[in-house]
């Protein structure tokens, strides 16, 4: 998608500088996965400790062996 926006020329020059890109496009490409996947760790850090998750992992892996074993 086409888009034109306005940026200032320091923040493009130090956007260039660390991300290396060739192109300012790609420049800003790589700014906003970054900035994406920081707000989705954030989210789900968020999460930590609201899901309860009572589960024995042990005694599940134990049981997928069984049924592996009863179809042998």
């Amino acid at each position: 998608m086409r888009t034109t926006i306005n940026i200032q020329d320091d923040l493009m020059d130090a956007l260039l500088i660390r991300t290396k890109a060739k192109t300012k496009t790609k420049a800003v490409e790589l700014a906003i996965k970054d900035y994406i996947e920081k707000k989705s760790i954030e989210e789900l850090i968020s999460l930590s400790g609201k899901i309860n998750i009572d589960s024995d992992r042990q005694k599940e892996e134990e049981a997928e062996l069984n049924e592996y074993r009863d179809y042998s």
